[in-house]
């Protein structure tokens, strides 16, 4: 005899509580997937950026101190590194000499032009040797001008051979030494500023519509995935990556392929924290909330004209 299975309601309707409520989590995952996907926007291929400045010297000569070592904190006017400075001594002590010597040539020059100018007054002088004594003035003048910026130079030089931080960060690629011959404007390394981060977002073209600077944000930085920093939309590029890369794509091809494009979008660190220090380059997850898609979908729910013109 062949037993028929026995029938269970209870079995029955526990699976099919069970099959209602996992249609109801998906159903509720898929609305708040879709609602998510309204009012904000994320990409994962963003990268931390600051503004780095190059450190060079403005004379030439050997390096005698370095005051730094590499990857250390400094703030703005700490000294950096010191060129000798003895040659530069010795032309602002032959400037100045030479400035004297200008100035009493200057000063001679001055009375002999009131002597002659009387001489010439009496008719003892023609009126040619009065212009000429006009003129040597006129020259020792220029001669005493160009003497007296001579030396402002020679002192410029002279205060160059100290080297100090222009910026308050953090110093990078350093490879100085004493001794070293600096060469005047050859960067030398540089200073990561800490004034002011910023992301470097790549959203896709497709997902630019409703960005809009001032949008708020969330920055979570691969360094400290369990850190949230906020941040604001401070602009969109005028053009996509590709763009401006040495060898920008060639389209105007039979054989092209259309491809969604990349455009940075410059996403400002409003919060920086000194216990989760930021480096330029490392990878971030950045996720903005589209404020102009809040807006356009509050006026669709208080305008009935646009209720209605939805599908």
């Amino acid at each position: 005899m062949i037993k028929l299975p026995e029938f269970n309601p209870s079995r029955r309707l526990v699976r099919g509580v069970a099959l209602l409520i996992a249609l109801a989590s998906v159903a509720v995952g898929s609305y708040w997937y879709w609602d998510h996907s309204r009012h904000f926007i994320s990409t994962d291929n963003a990268y931390v950026s600051a503004h780095v400045v190059e450190i060079a010297s403005q004379v030439t000569g050997p390096a005698t101190r370095v005051f730094v070592s590499n990857n250390q904190r400094v703030e703005q006017g700490a000294p950096l590194f010191d060129i000798d400075p003895e040659a530069f001594r010795l032309a602002v002590n032959k400037a100045e000499a030479d400035m004297h010597q200008r100035q009493a040539e200057l000063r001679n020059a001055r009375t002999n032009e009131q002597r002659v100018r009387t001489l010439v007054k009496e008719q003892f002088l023609s009126a040619q040797a009065g212009d000429d004594a006009t003129m040597a003035v006129a020259t020792a003048e220029a001669a005493y001008a160009a003497a007296r910026a001579d030396l402002a130079q020679a002192q410029l030089d002279l205060a160059h051979t100290h080297v100090t931080a222009p910026v308050s960060g953090t110093v990078a690629s350093l490879s100085l030494r004493p001794g070293t011959v600096v060469q005047a404007s050859n960067p030398l390394f540089a200073v990561i500023a800490s004034d002011q981060y910023w992301v470097d977002a790549n959203f896709k073209e497709t997902d630019l519509e409703h960005i809009r600077p001032g949008d708020t944000a969330e920055i979570r930085v691969d360094s400290y995935p369990d850190h949230v920093f906020r941040g604001r939309v401070d602009s969109l590029s005028g053009g996509a990556g590709t763009a401006f890369s040495l060898l920008p794509a060639q389209n105007a091809t039979g054989n092209w392929v259309k491809v969604t494009q990349r455009v940075p979008v410059k996403v400002i660190v409003l919060d920086p924290d000194p216990e989760h220090p930021l480096r330029i380059g490392t990878s971030a997850e950045v996720t903005v909330r589209l404020s102009s898609a809040i807006r356009e979908a509050a006026n669709v729910q208080n305008d009935p004209a646009l209720l209605r013109r939805q599908p």
